[in-house]
């Protein structure tokens, strides 16, 4: 078996442990996507160094590990509210700022991505469409849509609270 079928048979076998392990660190189950996505990415970009499928499935649990604890700390500023105190919270809120934060948002991701960030998107997240069929219709394997996915999630977040620190 070649590396690159090393890594993705380790990744394919591992996804759900990954999952598991990624988000009991960040305790979110999108960023614990996110930490698997990018785990993959970075074990992709290395798979020459990789010997055996059990070389390349210990390399990944630790990446997932590093990249799931660097998440959770950048996410350590946010305010953390109880599921008991989320009514509360979410009635204070009120509807302006609902609507700007969306519009916000909605710049963000006019401006600031891809052509093809934008149009997976919108077929995934407004559209509601699997993976598979966002493959098809842009010509690109489901793993590709994934990360790219991943990958704009992310910068809409860091423009975003970006802009909300300034």
């Amino acid at each position: 078996m070649n590396q690159p079928d090393r890594i993705t048979s380790a990744f394919t076998a591992l996804r759900e442990q990954m999952l598991s392990l990624a988000q009991r660190i960040t305790g979110n189950r999108d960023d614990a996507a996110d930490a698997v996505q990018d785990a993959f990415v970075k074990l992709w970009q290395q798979h020459s160094n990789y010997l055996s499928s059990q070389h390349a499935r210990g390399a990944g649990i630790t990446t997932v590990r590093n990249t799931s604890i660097d998440i959770a700390r950048r996410n350590a500023h946010r305010s953390d509210v109880s599921i008991e105190h989320a009514p509360e919270v979410v009635a204070e809120i009120d509807d302006t700022e609902l609507e700007t934060a969306y519009l916000q948002v909605c710049d963000i991701i006019h401006k600031e991505l891809s052509d093809n960030q934008r149009a997976i998107i919108d077929m995934r997240e407004v559209r509601g469409m699997e993976f598979d069929e966002i493959a098809v219709a842009l010509g690109m394997q489901p793993a590709t849509v994934r990360v790219e996915l991943s990958r704009a999630r992310k910068r809409v977040r860091e423009i975003y609270r970006k802009r909300k620190e300034n």
